[in-house]
């Protein structure tokens, strides 16, 4: 038996010493589980073996025989707790998650919130919760993911340092949100703001999703009729105009070429389609072209007032989370940069850090970049006079959520008939010009 000195908080977030003697530090930590602790740190006190009732062998002894037995279940003992790591590691190698780990969509990451909240509102300890959630039905990667989450819980690490070694599932402003949590003993409260936070994001995803469904809907199917009539009604037409003998007008010859284009290097062109959008996906993907690619949707009409209120709604709201919940403020600008998703917010906020660190507010290098509108800086002024700056942004991130609502609903208004103007143009455009040498052919005859 050995003795372990061991750092834990109770139910309430208080921090507890004390000392337990187990057979090795895993069956510690699941003593001091059992108690209803929360451990932090499990540490063998040194010497600990030699206190525990175990004598030295002398030097001389009349039945060497003896000693050696008696020193061979220490041996086989120790062996096959050196063996139980191995086995877990080697577990961890069959558990379905890449090298690069596991990336779980948010409305995953949603539910696992909101149903460690009610288990640990329960009564319930932290690691008994993270086990009964890993063995839920549902997606293997969960499981996988969340028992390799338990295993190192019950190690003795904190939920926050377990869950940032998975950083595709849980990003850095979930764990920094759970960190502060723990350091303050609120846990339930952190994950509460968490749920709250992810429950708007989600929202908020669905909500320009759904305003893009429709419009690419009805642009799809536009786009498929006109490549139909050109594949495989205009030639049908083709060897009628060609038998009348006589001149065709423009726009038919336009179409009627165009088909034939589509009809013999239709090919060609999809493959130029595909090296195009290719091409700008790897434009896209580099400093430069990120940068001016995302400045120009913050300058395309109708869309880049839902881009610019999500933005501004993300910054406020995530900053306002991590203020509130006790993050440093320059940490929490780091936070904040990695989640706006806009180059060029990004680089604002990366200079906001460094006027922070100078001494300087919130508000005013915000007032001087010229991305962020007058309303929000002035709304962050009056919170910084009054010492509220979390409340300000809490305020700030439901404004501008109301202003993406309303820009969600004239977007989807307006582009509707756009559409719809467009198409009906594109096919009136064809029957007209299928129709023009039928016209000409009847004014003929007359």
């Amino acid at each position: 038996m050995s003795t372990f000195t061991y750092t834990a908080r109770d139910r309430k977030g208080d921090r507890r010493n004390g000392e337990i003697e187990e057979r090795d530090r895993r069956a510690a930590v699941t003593r001091v589980r059992s108690l209803g602790l929360t451990p932090i740190t499990v540490v063998e006190r040194a010497g600990s073996a030699a206190l525990s009732g175990k004598t030295p062998t002398p030097k001389k002894t009349t039945g060497p025989a003896k000693p050696k037995s008696a020193a061979k279940p220490p041996a086989k003992t120790s062996k096959t707790a050196s063996k139980r790591p191995q086995k877990a590691s080697a577990g961890r190698t069959l558990l379905p998650i890449s090298k690069r780990g596991v990336k779980l969509p948010l409305r995953v990451v949603l539910q696992f919130s909101v149903d460690l909240r009610d288990l640990l509102s329960a009564g319930m300890t932290l690691g008994t919760c993270i086990h009964k959630l890993s063995r839920q039905s549902g997606s293997p990667q969960r499981s996988a993911l969340l028992k390799m989450v338990h295993e190192d819980i019950v190690q003795g690490k904190s939920l926050s340092e377990a869950l940032a070694k998975h950083p595709r599932s849980f990003p850095e402003f979930y764990t920094s949100i759970i960190r502060a949590g723990e350091a303050g003993g609120q846990l339930q409260q952190s994950l509460e703001n968490a749920v709250r936070h992810y429950e708007r994001a989600a929202a908020a995803r669905e909500q320009l999703i759904g305003a893009l469904v429709y419009p690419c809907i009805v642009a799809g199917f536009g786009f498929l009729t006109l490549i139909g009539c050109f594949i495989f009604v205009i030639p049908q037409f083709t060897g009628i105009f060609t038998d009348m003998g006589q001149q065709l007008p423009g726009p038919t010859m336009f179409l009627i070429h165009t088909s034939n284009f589509l009809r013999r290097f239709g090919w060609l062109l999809v493959l130029m389609t595909a090296l195009i959008v290719a091409g700008f996906q790897n434009w896209k993907a580099t400093a430069n072209g990120r940068y001016a690619w995302h400045a120009f949707m913050l300058k395309m009409p109708l869309f880049s007032r839902v881009i610019r209120a999500n933005a501004y709604a993300n910054f406020a709201r995530t900053l306002s989370n991590l203020l509130t919940n006790g993050v440093p403020v320059l940490r929490a600008l780091d936070i904040v940069r990695n989640t706006l998703g806009n180059a060029v917010l990004e680089r604002e906020v990366g200079d906001l850090k460094n006027r922070v660190t100078d001494g300087s507010s919130l508000s005013r290098p915000l007032a001087e970049s010229g991305i962020f509108p007058d309303l929000f800086t002035d709304m962050l002024a009056v919170g910084e006079e009054s010492g509220e700056v979390p409340r300000a942004l809490a305020q700030i991130a439901r404004r501008y959520d109301d202003e993406l609502n309303r820009s969600i609903k004239i977007f989807t208004t307006a582009i509707e008939p756009i559409l719809m103007i467009f198409i009906a143009g594109a096919v009136a455009f064809v029957a007209i010009s299928m129709l023009l040498p039928v016209f000409q052919l009847s004014q003929g005859i007359r």
